[in-house]
């Protein structure tokens, strides 16, 4: 027994497969531990990589798949079917067969299934631009909401869900909208977005021209730097009131924002993080995609000292190529993490 184990593991160790795996040569594969053995780095990725991939995602957030959590910064992994995809200050695409691909984006979340003809994508929080070519390919669904094609034909646009609203707003094509909820269909086109659950709430654009060019260091006119309880600058809110993810954009605070300023936090939702301005007043929160804040009342007019507004803004990137492409780095940070289920090995990346 001991020696056809021999013979295992010389037959893995002059395998190609296994010399492609520990030179790094996939993008995004960081080298392993020489501590870890081979068997263990084989039975690792056997576990990362399901026979049953979906394509490749690239960007920077945490990929959890068969029971692992995959961090990644800029490198490119392949997706299992029931992967889930988080992300925060960056954005993460998935390509899929056929130069389809989908997006999402700043502090977001979604699982991706295959399905018969294509794939569902379960939307919990974000927002996800999408790039169709066979329009048919990909099912979203949020919450209370599904979106589907009729059609194959070419479809782009984007859809947001958070704090129980669904918007859905197309650049090409169209998308049928099933609110789940109240048992309605509509249809989605360029000059017809759908929204569903806003109420009386007011939905603020970010526009792509709010964000910066790529390498710059400068905020735009008009533009306030926000900041992370920690004292990190997170984003900038546009003069527009939108938001803009711009992780480092500005140094960070001297110090950590004040726990007399913290204490001034109204309650959040869950897993919602509160934002500050330099001088450590409360702004709003980022949750799901989205940029939550009070629009302050005019202090010199008293019909507006009634009742403040709540206005929410989309999140967007602040450079086009930030967490998508350009990284030329291993692109997996951290360790792996499992999960209870199926035994995994723990291994620890180093740095080539």
């Amino acid at each position: 027994m001991e020696e056809k184990l021999k013979k295992r593991a010389d037959v893995i160790l002059k395998s190609s497969m296994y010399s492609f795996m520990i030179t790094g040569v996939m993008v995004g594969m960081p080298l392993m531990s020489p501590a870890v053995g081979p068997l263990a780095v084989t039975t690792l990725w056997a576990e990362a990589i399901s026979p049953k991939t979906l394509g490749m995602v690239q960007g920077t957030g945490i990929i959890t798949q068969n029971h692992l959590d995959i961090p990644l910064s800029g490198g490119k992994f392949p997706l299992a079917d029931g992967a889930k995809i988080k992300t925060e200050g960056g954005v993460i695409r998935v390509n899929f067969p056929g130069k389809n691909w989908i997006q999402l984006g700043p502090y977001g979340s979604m699982t991706i299934v295959k399905r018969a003809n294509g794939y569902l994508v379960k939307i919990e929080g974000g927002e996800v631009k999408f790039h169709l070519n066979q329009g048919d390919i990909v099912i979203f669904e949020g919450p209370a909401s599904m979106m589907l094609s009729e059609g194959a034909s070419f479809k782009e646009g984007s859809i947001l869900v958070a704090s129980g609203i669904t918007s859905v707003s197309m650049k090409k094509g169209e998308f049928k909208v099933k609110d789940l909820a109240n048992k309605k269909e509509f249809w989605a086109t360029s000059g017809n977005p759908v929204m569903l659950g806003a109420g009386s709430l007011e939905i603020i654009p970010t526009s792509s021209d709010d964000g910066i060019a790529e390498g710059s260091s400068e905020l735009p006119s008009g533009a306030v730097p926000l900041f992370g309880a920690d004292g990190h600058c997170v984003g900038y809110m546009t003069k527009s009131g939108g938001f803009v993810s711009a992780p480092g954009i500005v140094p960070p605070l001297a110090h950590p924002i004040s726990q007399n300023s913290l204490s001034k936090v109204p309650k959040l939702p869950g897993g919602a993080k509160p934002l500050f301005e330099k001088h450590g007043k409360y702004m709003g929160f980022v949750s799901n995609g989205l940029f939550v804040y009070d629009d302050p009342p005019d202090d010199n007019n008293d019909t507006n000292k009634k009742k403040k507004r709540r206005r929410l803004a989309a999140i967007i990137l602040g450079t086009l190529g930030a967490g998508v492409v350009g990284f030329t780095a291993a692109g997996i940070s951290g360790a792996f993490t499992s999960h209870p289920g199926a035994p995994v090995i723990p291994v620890t990346p180093t740095v080539p």
